[in-house]
């Protein structure tokens, strides 16, 4: 039943030897997903204070402790009904509200059926009481299981603070750390991004053939989100699309991060279409260029050679090289071939899986450190590459997949194709025969 295969939970108590550690208390819901499986809906309510937490030691002999409200015991069931997907070596309780209180009731009236079966076999990974809140749960466990004293890592240091009234430890931040070890996919996560990838296709090219002359971009946006939704995946947020813009008066105004969708789409709209999501707790984030119309033979070239210059840049995904060093590449082979202000290319490459952006330096890492600095790739790690051209000219050219580094080179993890997507007009959706695609 908890002694399933972990290998995230693997990976995290072998590295913590290294960092000095007796143990690593997580409570953020990327860290106790990942090193339990565990998740629930409550932590998408933006709680600033942890409903779940883990521990993992760094002796193999220890359990692994899910530390979850009594009442939720039942969504350990619901999560592990077709497979093994929390894993734990002990459960440790405590109170939420008065929900447990009232779980507690034996309803007369209830018939129960499978679920309730398993979810009642769990009372026997519970270790010791039901405590009051978190915390107690969490001194309970690390103290049952000797660790009074002995170096403790978090990810949240006010959980450690908290704690110091009921169990002597010595601290240390755990943020820098979690980041390396996530970084690095094992080969369930690899297996379990592909499926990822294979939605996000799916998603691209729904995205791409709601475009068209007149079509209003708010409704774009929703049967886009309507999509994801019916293919279990969350929607970054109402928008579903993060990038997209317009030209107004000859000029290209990017709207970043949120496009307002206030009118119809016209001919010769340049749409950017970047879907994001979540699938299984892991990021879809996958980027084409459309255009509204026939474009011109000038922007087809420049978005061929966007195309070229990503795929070269792509080539360089291999253990052992430095993000940093992309940036330039890209830029030489747009300047090599006369494109207009280079200096608006703008490439990222970066980490990804529970979080958007994971990249393995020390906090804070989202400035100019990520891209300037930049970190060395390992096998196994999945990188977005974005590369994201805002030449105002002839307008923007953007692209990006999720690629798998592999010591033979980089494994595409999307399939769509990167060519330029062109939208029906008007008058072409009115010629083309009745019944056509």
């Amino acid at each position: 039943m908890t002694s399933a295969s972990n290998p995230r939970a693997d990976r995290l108590r072998a590295m913590l030897a290294a960092e000095g550690l007796d143990a690593v208390v997580l409570s953020h819901p990327h860290d106790v997903r990942y090193a339990t499986g565990y998740h629930s809906v409550l932590e998408r309510w933006g709680q600033m204070e942890p409903v779940a937490a883990a521990i993992v030691y760094a002796d193999p002999d220890k359990p692994l402790t899910l530390v979850i409200p009594e009442a939720n015991l039942g969504i350990v069931a619901v999560l592990n009904r077709q497979e093994k997907r929390c894993t734990f070596g002990e459960v440790r309780t405590f109170e939420m509200l008065n929900f447990c209180e009232v779980s507690r009731y034996i309803d007369p009236d209830r018939k129960g059926g499978q679920l309730a079966h398993d979810a009642m076999s769990l009372a026997g990974a519970i270790a010791g009481e039901c405590q009051g809140d978190i915390v107690a749960a969490i001194a309970s466990a690390l103290a049952d299981n000797g660790m009074t004293g002995k170096a403790i890592g978090f990810d949240e240091p006010r959980v450690s603070e908290k704690l110091r009234s009921r169990l002597e430890h010595r601290y240390s931040d755990a943020l820098d750390f979690l980041i390396r070890v996530r970084v690095v996919k094992t080969e369930e996560e690899l297996a379990r991004y592909r499926k990822v990838g294979r939605i996000a296709d799916a998603i691209i090219a729904h995205a791409g053939s709601l475009l068209h002359e007149g079509a209003d971009w708010n409704d774009v946006q929703a049967r886009i989100c309507d999509f994801m939704v019916r293919h279990e995946v969350i929607p970054v947020d109402e928008g579903a699309m993060l990038f997209g813009g317009a030209y107004e008066q000859d000029d290209f105004i990017p709207d970043l991060f949120r496009t307002q969708g206030n009118r119809a789409l016209r001919r010769g709209d340049i749409v950017i279409l970047e879907t994001q999501g979540i699938h299984d707790g892991f990021w879809v984030d996958i980027n084409r260029t459309a255009v509204i119309g026939e474009p011109s033979a000038e922007y087809r070239r420049q978005h061929d050679i966007l195309r070229d210059a990503f795929l070269i840049m792509v080539e360089q995904l291999r253990p052992g090289v430095r993000t940093a060093d992309l940036p330039q590449i890209g830029y030489e082979y747009l300047k090599s071939k006369g494109v207009a202000t280079p200096e608006k290319l703008l490439v990222v490459a970066h980490g990804i899986g529970l979080m958007p952006l994971e990249i393995p330096l020390p906090y804070p890492s989202a400035g100019l450190a990520g891209v300037k600095q930049g970190f060395v790739l390992e096998e196994d790690m999945l990188i977005s590459l974005d590369s994201l051209y805002f030449g105002a000219k002839l307008g923007p050219c953007h692209m990006e997949n999720v690629y798998a580094i592999t010591k033979d080179g980089p494994e595409s993890m999307y399939q769509a194709p990167l060519e330029l997507i062109v939208a029906q007009t008007a008058d072409r959706a009115m010629a083309q025969p009745a019944g056509a695609a």
